[in-house]
């Protein structure tokens, strides 16, 4: 054999052993941009699924108006006339007006009710205890169940901020397989846990030394407004956190790409 024809040889030799290397490089190429688009559909439709459960946990402005207009004459009128049933038979009033309203635009009754059970439980604890200021008692009972819940279910890392998103995204509990994912959820029910040990500090006192009136404007103050900020700015936590890993589907078989991705973004 020539020197020449040995070049050649050796030349090919070099192309055929390159070319799957080629091939392979494009293969990773279209994995990842696959892996790419299915993962920014899964935040999506995460994105999307947590709006949705904001959107019936409050029952849009409707539904917060069935729980805050009846506090809020509860106040107005235990301040201006200073004596208790004026202010119950008002709180009262209003949740039955909101309730005829949704009944007569034919839409869903559930925070409706919610909102006429909650104001009738309020007012007969104010009712039957002669003292006004018991009419804030179950929201602050309320309160510290929701503190225990959540700063309880945080500490053994069960944080329930994930157990309630995690049906809603599909991904059930295998948010905790990601370590970056668990912490955001984490940090959200912290977040939460926080907001409630807030209003304790703020109301309990108001309510053992019988500011009545204080108690009702730190109700409203401590109520809504901060509460969808702590939501938006554990959104953002959560939004920002590795997709979701889907769990296992009905013939056995595991999402193990996703599975793959979320741990090579998040090492232990």
């Amino acid at each position: 054999m020539s020197l020449e024809s040995g070049q050649r040889a050796e030349a090919m030799s070099r192309a055929r052993h390159a070319a799957p290397d080629t091939e392979a490089g494009g293969d990773g190429v279209v994995l990842d941009a696959a892996q790419a688009e299915r993962d920014a559909v899964a935040k999506q439709a995460e994105t999307k699924a947590y709006e949705d459960a904001v959107k019936k946990a409050f029952g849009g402005k409707m539904g917060m108006a069935d729980a805050g207009l009846p506090a809020i004459c509860f106040l107005i009128v235990y301040t201006a006339t200073n004596h208790l049933n004026p202010a119950v038979i008002g709180s009262v009033g209003v949740a039955l007006l909101m309730f005829v309203i949704r009944l007569l635009r034919k839409e869903t009754l559930q925070h409706a009710l919610s909102g006429l059970f909650g104001v009738l439980v309020c007012a007969a604890f104010a009712k039957f205890s002669g003292h006004a200021q018991n009419y804030y008692l179950p929201g602050i009972l309320i309160n510290l169940g929701s503190f225990l819940l959540f700063a309880g279910t945080a500490l053994v890392r069960w944080p329930i901020a994930g157990l309630m998103i995690g049906p809603i995204t599909g991904e059930m509990t295998t948010w905790r397989q990601v370590p970056g994912r668990l912490r955001a959820f984490t940090k959200a029910t912290w977040l939460l846990a926080g907001l409630f040990a807030v209003k304790l500090a703020v109301q309990v006192p108001l309510y053992l030394t019988h500011h009545t009136t204080a108690l009702g404007v730190a109700r409203l103050a401590l109520g809504y407004p901060p509460y969808l900020a702590c939501l938006y700015v554990a959104w953002q936590w959560i939004k920002n956190a590795p997709p979701p890993v889907m769990p296992e589907t009905a013939d056995g078989t595991a999402e193990v790409e996703a599975v793959t991705a979320a741990e090579g973004n998040n090492p232990a």
